[in-house]
């Protein structure tokens, strides 16, 4: 049986249901009958919260193939054609696959790739959300990396919180549930030319920063993680790689609703 949990909230569950319609033997059911099924093949289900930690750690653990849905890499999420990205036993696809064509970059990539620029003044160092940071114990992960940066480089460290950052805490079922936001005032946008580096644990900030020529470092799982810097000792001497190859496997790793309903994401997801 193949388990498609529900969000129990209409703006995201549609997503579930599309995923369901293409999977034979497939059932939109709780998270709580997920974790207790015993003959569970695979499992799809959207974010963290509500329960999708639960299911996400049970996969984990049984070994049971997962597809993880949540906002897109890029593309409008809501409304038509509804993006979302989709990953199989991942919360973000960090690696680059076979895929060498550019017809789907092409497609929904409005943003020019701009030359990479090494004049940058400052360190823009972005934390993980709350959710993310006590999903993969990333509490520590600021105070750890500003010691190391600081060890390392005598530039300007700007930290820059996720605009809309609920303070997520586990109820007494184990469930992630949302607090209270931190900030949810809108932000000016970056001044890419004056970047020397994006700092980062997971956050897809990677992909605009790389597009705007802003080198990268990142130490979890992160889409562009093939082409980051991982050793956040070395932030004066970032990775300049190519930046397409990971953007061209990134646009066959997120769908829209139609192609999460007929088939398409899956046949992606699990024939490549």
């Amino acid at each position: 049986m193949i388990y498609c949990v529900r969000t129990d909230r209409q703006n995201t569950e549609k997503y579930v249901e599309s995923i369901s319609r293409s999977l034979p033997n497939s059932k939109l059911v709780s998270y709580k009958e997920a974790i207790n099924s015993t003959n569970a093949e695979k499992v799809a289900f959207m974010g963290f919260l509500r329960g999708g930690n639960l299911v996400y750690r049970w996969a984990e653990l049984r070994g049971v193939d997962f597809y993880y849905i949540d906002r897109p890499y890029w593309g409008e999420s809501r409304k038509t054609p509804y993006w979302m990205r989709c990953t199989k036993n991942q919360h973000v696809k960090t690696f680059i696959d076979n895929i060498t064509i550019d017809d789907r970059f092409k497609q929904t990539f409005k943003n020019k790739i701009l030359p990479y620029h090494k004049n940058g003044k400052y360190i823009l160092v972005i934390p993980p959300s709350h959710s993310v940071a006590l999903m993969f114990d990333g509490q520590s992960w600021l105070k750890n990396t500003l010691k190391v940066l600081k060890e390392n480089t005598d530039r300007e460290i700007v930290i820059r919180e996720k605009p809309y950052n609920p303070k997520s805490f586990l109820d007494n079922e184990g469930k992630m549930m949302p607090g209270e936001s931190e900030n949810q005032q809108p932000q000016k946008p970056f001044e890419w030319d004056q970047v020397h580096a994006v700092v980062t644990f997971n956050s897809s900030i990677t992909i605009k920063a790389l597009t705007n020529g802003v080198p990268c470092f990142a130490n979890f799982e992160n889409p562009c993680l093939p082409i980051c810097e991982q050793d956040f000792s070395k932030i004066e001497t970032p990775k300049y790689e190519d930046r397409e190859p990971v953007f061209y496997s990134l646009a066959y790793g997120q769908f829209t609703q139609e192609e999460f309903r007929n088939g398409y994401a899956m046949e992606i997801l699990d024939g490549r």
